[in-house]
């Protein structure tokens, strides 16, 4: 199969505008941007969280009600993740609830951070509107929608289309594209 230069330089040219579109975002929407230091990374988390979740719609959105992250206490972003509480995104602002995912599930909760969530945690919590997040490589491989994903010193994520089609959340093309993988 023979790739013309021009494919190839339009390719590169449409990754590096939706970059530099994703980075003006972040700057006008007065998110600052975080470091990808080792000591941090849940601080990552938490800013590449909020940046996902601009990219996201629900399927019962209600213009006046509150996106609700609700994140089980216990883990260990629990800290940095509360500190979106208050955020804007869109039209919303985001209502963090610290629980225990064990006790009372996840009931009323728009997006449920699940750190190292087992395939077990994943289905008890996967429900219709609901976007599962959590950390790893085998995340999304146990169903869940989006999974944080360590490289190096880099947090880059992984998507679970099939999932997101399931729960009826819908993600944006921009970040597919940005993923470091999509699960069909």
């Amino acid at each position: 199969m023979r790739v013309s230069t021009g494919k190839i330089i339009n390719t590169r040219l449409t990754r590096a505008v939706t970059l530099w579109a994703l980075m003006i975002c972040v700057a006008v929407t007065g998110v600052q941007p975080v470091r990808a230091d080792e000591n941090s990374p849940n601080r990552l988390k938490a800013a590449i969280m909020f940046n996902i979740l601009r990219f996201v719609n629900f399927p019962l959105e209600d213009a006046g009600r509150a996106l609700r992250l609700c994140v089980d206490r216990d883990e260990d972003a629990a800290r940095e993740l509360a500190l979106l509480h208050g955020r804007h995104v869109g039209d919303r602002d985001v209502e963090v609830r610290l629980m225990d995912f064990a006790a009372v599930g996840g009931a009323g909760c728009d997006i449920a951070y699940l750190g190292n969530g087992s395939a077990a945690s994943i289905a008890r919590l996967s429900q219709r509107g609901r976007l599962l997040v959590g950390d790893g490589p085998g995340f999304i491989n146990g169903g869940g929608t989006i999974g944080l994903v360590r490289f190096g010193n880099q947090i880059r994520f992984e998507i679970n289309a099939r999932a997101a089609r399931q729960s009826g959340v819908s993600i944006s093309s921009k970040l597919m594209r940005l993923a470091a993988r999509v699960q069909s």
